[in-house]
């Protein structure tokens, strides 16, 4: 967005006039300034000259000696000069644009350089005679085609050696703000609001208000029918019917502030619209009245209507825009752009002026719907405020009937809405000194909310220091709350007035590990690889691996089926990768995953998944038993010894024959069996696997073990393997618990092979036990092992087995 600072001088008395350091304060506590253009910078040492006389250069066919009258200017010498110029429509009496020595022009249009006295083929020439490129006049003075080449400004009948840059009122700087850092500020998108800030920012002091005679609407009602279904769509609306005698023509000082601000002139009663949009912020539409045919309606589009809009395109409306139909279609877009049918036109004498406050998020969908962006569109979208919207409705008529000929209103005012009404925000001052961190007094608050339009209301004396500050009403959408009060005396009182504070506190050390983060680092140094899907999963993966989708918290608003449940196991999912991933695992396929698990029966927990998948028949021995040691020396690890159980009632995805549970004393901790045959054919493994499940919250609350480390030891061992035959009613744990502790000299006596195959009666097995001694400070003899291996034996009646 560009901003005029001379325009911007309407409403403010500078007490800095420095461009640049307006554009400095601005960006600290407003909106980035990206680029301050400042007119006239090529116009400095520059003139009105008369040429007195054109004579031919004796040394060169297309250079000509002319004698320029000026006035004395500052080092510049006489009054009249002679120079050297190249320009072929040069005439005797023409007034033209003359730099003097010392100034900088753009030669030919391109580099800068500065002029001193120079000599060109043989002739002095003191100063130059410059086109409209070579002082950056093009657009204000572009070339004709009947000037020649190299054609020279033609200044008319401007006043001889009058400065140039006063001549032109080329005294402006424009600031290109960065529209992005205003976009929560509809305020600011305008010449007024912009002039609020810069009072607020102490760059200047507001001018008094011009007073301006009031407005008189007659009664009469306008030439036409005004229906208007889609009222609730726009919250603020004023129209009238303007009766003019001819279009006019738009005075210069409107030209050149619209054209200071990128904006093209085009007719009166356009630019009076596009100024009133640029000083106001409140873009406005004329239409030919004469044009319109019978009743208008302010309705939404239906599917598959089009406009042939100002620009003369056809565009085709999305179902819902909001638009201004007759009996002859579409002829407003509103708040984007009118109908080419409807235009204004030099013949036009009749004029229909409104101006709607719309809804920002309808203008914005239709914006994206048509791919078509205008400036009243782009400061729509924003949310303009519904009083400066009357304002500017106002201001605009009162343009039409000082500058349209023959100009009258000649309908009464058709309007709805107000103005909205502002809330009041309690701001304690404490809040305020704290958030900032530098303590503000109560009037340096007031008086900065003031100056942004606030109305504050002091507490009583002896009352707690609570400001009540009421927004004005062009704030009402960005001022809702104490924090935005906050924000804007940060801003105005100046952040890089606020000291910078080192921060200090306390670091505390965090635990380096989580539960989760150990638990997977043991496991996947036993070979297992971690896998990390979604918590989220599906009724049919939950049935396919047999768990109760009953007992599974729903999500109120899921993506799709497949992620309509939270996880109430890790075993779907790993089970799932295995589906997709079994045929790529060389040997056996092994797969973790930790996450927490939601059902409604239970708390939330966090557990941990381990699959053990053999990838062919026999190529894993038994899974079962080596799932179960891998929890037990996961156990182990965190200074626990492990029992382990036959499972009295197993998970509905376990086989009912191998299925145990793991605790840590009373505690269940893990539950470890092989898949269900069913299970597996549902998700096609074609082998045998096993898992288990660790409860990793209950492993976390367990008291804390202490694992010690102890020397390696300095003697070998002895070993004996002894088999024996044992029913499936005799659990091995209590046999085991007894002879770990039978000897001093016996280090582990542990479960080396099962074995219940080709030979071995129903409910029986046959269990291999390894049993290793050793002592600490000496080796042992042979004799010595046996005879301590036979008495551990024969004390629990195992000696007849060996």
């Amino acid at each position: 967005m560009k901003i005029s600072l001379e325009w911007l001088g309407e409403h403010v008395l500078w007490t800095t006039k420095d461009p640049h350091a307006i554009a400095d304060r601005l960006t600290l506590s407003t909106a980035e300034v990206e680029d301050v253009a400042v007119q006239g910078e090529l116009l400095e040492r520059c003139c009105i000259g008369e040429i007195l006389s054109v004579d031919r250069h004796p040394n060169a066919d297309k250079l000509s000696l002319v004698t320029v009258k000026t006035e004395p200017s500052t080092g510049s010498g006489q009054t009249i000069k002679k120079v050297v110029c190249g320009g072929t429509n040069l005439r005797i009496g023409m007034k033209v644009a003359f730099a003097h020595i010392g100034a900088t022009v753009k030669w030919h249009g391109g580099e800068l350089m500065t002029l001193s006295p120079v000599k060109i083929r043989g002739e002095e020439s003191h100063g130059m005679i410059c086109a409209a490129e070579e002082l950056g006049l093009e657009t204000q003075y572009p070339p004709k085609p009947e000037d020649g080449e190299r054609p020279i400004v033609d200044l008319g009948d401007m006043k001889t050696g009058l400065s140039l840059k006063e001549a032109l009122g080329a005294d402006d700087a424009v600031f290109d703000v960065n529209n992005t850092a205003i976009t929560t500020r509809p305020d600011l998108w305008s010449h007024r609001g912009m002039a609020r800030e810069c009072i607020a920012l102490r760059l200047g002091k507001a001018k008094p208000e011009l007073k301006r005679p009031a407005l008189k609407f007659p009664a009469t009602a306008l030439p036409f029918a005004f229906k208007t279904p889609a009222k609730k769509h726009v919250s603020r609306y004023l129209g009238c019917a303007i009766d003019v005698s001819g279009i006019g023509e738009s005075p210069s000082w409107m030209k050149r502030r619209l054209e200071a601000v990128g904006i093209r002139p085009i007719s009166l009663p356009v630019d009076i619209t596009n100024y009133v949009m640029l000083e106001y912020g409140t873009p406005l539409h004329a239409f030919d009245r004469d044009d319109i045919k019978g009743t208008i309606e302010l309705r939404l589009t239906e599917a598959g209507e089009t406009i042939t809009t100002l620009d003369g395109a056809d565009r085709k409306l999305p179902e819902g825009a909001l638009v201004i139909s007759d009996e002859l279609g579409i002829f407003d877009l509103v708040a984007m752009m009118g109908g080419k049918r409807t235009s204004i036109t030099d013949s036009t004498t009749q004029i229909f002026l409104q101006g709607p406050v719309a809804d920002p998020i309808m203008i914005r969908k239709t914006i994206q719907a048509t791919g078509h962006r205008t400036d009243a569109a782009t400061i729509f979208e924003k949310g303009v405020p519904p009083v400066t919207m009357e304002v500017g409705f106002r201001r605009a008529v009162e343009l039409f009937l000082e500058l349209a000929p023959g100009a009258k209103i000649s309908s009464k005012l058709e309007e709805w809405g107000d103005d909205g009404k502002a809330p009041t925000i309690a701001l304690p001052l404490e809040r305020v000194s704290s958030v900032l961190g530098v303590e503000m007094q109560t009037k340096d608050v007031a008086s900065i909310l003031e100056s942004l339009g606030c109305t504050v209301k002091k507490p009583a004396k002896g009352a707690k220091d609570i400001l009540n500050v009421t927004p004005p009403l062009w704030r009402l959408r960005d001022l809702i709350g104490a924090h935005d009060l906050i924000e804007e005396v940060a801003r105005i009182h100046g952040f890089e007035n606020i000291a910078d504070v080192r921060p200090h506190g306390t670091l505390r050390p965090v635990a380096r590990e989580t539960i989760e983060q150990r638990v997977s680092g043991i496991v996947a140094d036993d070979g297992f690889k971690q896998i990390l899907p979604l918590s989220l999963v599906g009724q049919q993966l939950l049935r396919k691996a047999g768990i109760d989708t009953t007992t599974a918290i729903e999500i109120a608003n899921p993506i799709t089926d497949e992620l309509s449940l939270m996880q109430p196991s890790t075993l779907p999912q790993l089970l799932d990768h295995a589906r997709r991933n079994h045929l790529l695992a060389e040997g056996a396929l092994r797969t973790f995953h930790c996450a927490h698990v939601f059902t409604k029966n239970a708390p939330e927990h966090s557990e941990c998944g381990i699959l053990l998948l053999a990838n062919s028949a026999g190529l894993l021995h038994d899974p079962f038993l080596t799932v179960i040691e891998r929890v037990v020396r996961l156990l182990r690890a965190f200074g626990h010894d492990a029992a382990i159980e036959r499972d009295a009632s197993p998970v509905s995805s376990a086989h009912p024959g191998r299925s145990a549970v793991i605790r840590v004393g009373t505690v269940e901790i893990a539950r470890a069996f092989d898949i269900r045959p069913s299970v597996l054919a549902s998700f096609d493994l074609p082998h045998r696997a096993s898992a288990a499940t660790i409860d990793l919250s209950a492993l976390a609350a367990l008291s804390g073990a202490v694992v010690r480390s102890s020397p390696l030891p300095a003697h070998p061992a002895v070993s004996y393997d002894l088999t024996f035959k044992r029913t499936h009613a005799e659990p091995i744990g209590p046999l085991l618990a007894k002879l770990r502790g039978a000897s001093a000299l016996l280090e582990s006596a542990d479960v080396r092979d099962l074995y219940d195959g080709k030979g071995i009666e129903n409910g029986s097995y046959n269990v291999t036990l390894r049993f290793v001694y050793r002592a600490a400070d000496r080796t042992l003899t042979e004799q010595e092992a046996k005879s301590e291996h036979e008495k551990v034996l024969g004390a629990h009646g195992l000696l007849a087995a060996a």
